[in-house]
């Protein structure tokens, strides 16, 4: 059971990208396709975690000690507030568009995420390339709308990179490549990938707030975490693949065999890798002295989707 903060967050993000996208939808002129295509963006947002605008939010409340009460209460805080915000969903965005991205028939051509039917299988084919489209350019779009000019420069290079050719593009062009060549997969290729894929975006997230706060002497504290969550959470993802059938992921799995860290590692070493990364985690967790970023951890260490 998630914790009660963890659900004020989430309930947080997800409001406000509710509300962003309903304010968005109303100033365009409505008709019937695009209700439906806003139904299908919607829909793509709504089942995330939102592992990664969490951290985003409580990095942010760490390194500044505040509370997530506190910044809403505070009246003087609002544009503060609202340029985290934005932030917070623009990394949902990106999120979200290279989920849809990798599902559809021509990438990874998968029907269940989550327990959910994915977008394309749910609305389409075409409205899953229209959706994300729409949520990358968006999230820039949302970016380029915080007040402070600099700050929206920084933020946008930060997002631009962990998407760009050598980040999450560059990734899922190695996934497609050694998908049809597993043969010349390596471990160190493996790694590599999902570095591009998942690590990018993760690290996006607990670094925005250090580079634009110029609190560049916590960086040497928090690359640690960065660098070993998003492998033990790729990991995780592997475990849960072969050890679960399909009602228990909910989303499509392959045979043991086949699944990459596993392959490369068994089924044993394999924990025992996720274990080890997990403590690493814990420790700069602790060294942060944030329950909450300890909580995340376990959460990826335990969850069962």
């Amino acid at each position: 059971m998630l914790p009660l903060w963890y659900n004020q967050y989430k309930k947080f993000i997800n409001s406000n990208i509710e509300n962003y996208l309903e304010q968005y939808f109303w100033s365009k002129k409505q008709n019937e396709g695009l209700e439906e295509f806003k139904s299908a963006i919607l829909y793509s947002l709504k089942w995330w975690k939102k592992i990664r605008s969490i951290l985003a939010l409580e990095f942010y409340l760490t390194l500044n000690n505040k509370s997530l009460t506190s910044i809403i209460s505070e009246q003087e805080a609002s544009q503060e507030l609202l340029n985290i915000t934005k932030f917070c969903i623009a990394l949902e965005f990106v999120h979200a568009y290279s989920l849809v991205h990798d599902d559809l028939p021509c990438m990874d051509n998968d029907e269940l995420r989550r327990g959910q039917t994915t977008t394309w299988k749910q609305f389409g084919e075409y409205q899953g390339v229209l959706v994300w489209d729409m949520l990358n350019s968006l999230a820039f779009e949302i970016i380029s709308e915080i007040t402070d000019p600099i700050l929206s420069v920084q933020l946008s290079n930060l997002l631009s990179k962990a998407v760009w050719f050598h980040w999450m593009l560059g990734g899922q062009i190695d996934d497609m490549f050694f998908e049809n060549n597993p043969e010349k997969l390596s471990m160190w290729d493996l790694i590599k990938l999902h570095n591009k894929k998942t690590w990018a975006l993760i690290k996006a997230s607990v670094q925005w707030w250090i580079l634009v706060s110029w609190k560049i002497s916590q960086i040497h504290k928090l690359s640690a975490f960065w660098e070993k969550l998003w492998l033990a959470f790729q990991i995780k993802d592997d475990l849960l693949d072969v050890e679960w059938d399909i009602k228990e992921v909910g989303k499509s799995v392959w045979r043991w065999e086949e699944k990459w860290f596993v392959h490369f590692l068994w089924l044993k070493q394999t924990k025992q890798e996720l274990k080890k990364l997990i403590k690493e985690c814990l420790i700069s967790a602790k060294i942060l002295k944030s329950e909450h970023l300890r909580f995340l951890v376990w959460y990826v260490w335990s969850r069962v989707k």
